[in-house]
């Protein structure tokens, strides 16, 4: 299995909004994009994949599936959507020979054995060490981490739930925020503010500390409005901004991710140009009694438009180079 998986390979990432489809055709090969359709717009996964499959000339003869939410083995379920995946059952279904499940961020992780330069932005420079652990994270639908840890030519994916660890106000302004930004929430997490929908809970907290009548807006309108300068939705992005910041060196401590941070997901790159630096700098490496280990912390955003497309490709070609040759969660026809 080392040798890695039998090519052409599918490979798939599947969020709460969106799926993304490519073929991977020969080892070592970039992923050709093949299709990118709305979640929803399919009761199961294998009617989604079916649909695009269905269309192909050259059949994929293997699969790897990015899934935005838990792992158990051979099966997984969208956090954020329906759709319940097994493996073995979905294999049989769509004719292949093989395939893996991996979480979302797995395969953002496997991607910073292979993003190039020109992929990211650096916020914070840091001291990264080559072989030390690098930590992936970021806020899309939901909020999802995942480190990778480096031996020589060898390592290992390790995938969390940090987005479900609780989370309190730590400065006078997210203080004064925190009644807005927690309302309807039994518990307030990390995914729940630092999400789309989070957002959004960040602009309406801001309006209403305004005493502004809160307009009805997606987290892409705030977006937008940020962009153009409007007072409010700016002040939003701002307090989002710190707000990941904290959190990635929280867990960037929590992993001593010593070979850098990589913001992921879809929201990062949108904000990046209203990104402080000289703020997210102090925010992010403010934590006392650990300034200097922070200090040692590289901060990044991915901006590529394919990372887990590229994590996946990666892993087909050398999934024991990612310690994923792991029989409990491969399925074979």
């Amino acid at each position: 299995m080392s040798a890695g998986f039998p090519h052409p390979v599918l490979v798939a990432d599947i969020g709460g909004t969106n799926c993304r489809l490519s073929l991977v055709p020969t080892p070592g090969a970039l992923h050709e994009p093949l299709a990118r359709i709305s979640t929803g717009a399919h009761p199961t996964p294998e009617a989604a994949l079916g649909s695009v499959l269905s269309t192909l000339t050259v059949k994929p003869r293997s699969a790897i599936l990015a899934v935005a939410g838990p792992l158990d083995g051979r099966t997984a379920q969208l956090t954020n959507a329906s759709w319940h995946f097994d493996g073995s059952a979905l294999g049989k279904a769509l004719g292949f020979e093989q395939g893996l499940l991996v979480n979302d961020f797995e395969a953002l992780a496997a991607s910073l054995a292979v993003l190039r330069d020109r992929d990211l932005v650096n916020l914070v420079r840091g001291q990264p060490e080559p072989e030390g652990p690098r930590l992936v994270l970021g806020p899309g639908t939901g909020f999802g981490a995942a480190a990778l840890l480096r031996r020589g030519d060898s390592g290992m994916l390790v995938p969390t739930e940090s987005g479900h660890i609780g989370i309190g106000p730590e400065d006078p302004t997210e203080v004064k925020l925190w009644p807005a930004l927690a309302e309807g929430i039994p518990r307030v997490t990390v995914e729940e503010l630092l999400s789309g929908s989070g957002l959004i809970r960040f602009h309406r907290a801001v309006m209403r500390q305004s005493n502004v009548a809160e307009p009805d807006v997606s987290a892409a309108d705030v977006t937008a409005l940020a962009l153009d300068g409007n007072p409010g939705a700016l002040m939003a992005v701002v307090c989002f901004w710190r707000l990941l910041a904290r959190v990635a060196g929280d867990l960037a401590l929590g992993f001593k991710a010593t070979g850098g941070v990589y913001l992921a997901g879809g929201i990062a790159p949108r904000i990046l140009p209203l990104a402080d630096k000289a703020t997210i700098h102090a925010v992010f490496c403010g934590k006392p009694p650990v300034e200097d280990l922070a200090a040692r912390f590289a901060l990044n955003v991915i901006t590529a438009d394919d990372p887990a497309e590229q994590g996946l490709a990666a892993i087909a070609s050398a999934p024991a180079r990612f310690g994923l040759d792991d029989p409990a969660r491969l399925w074979f026809a």
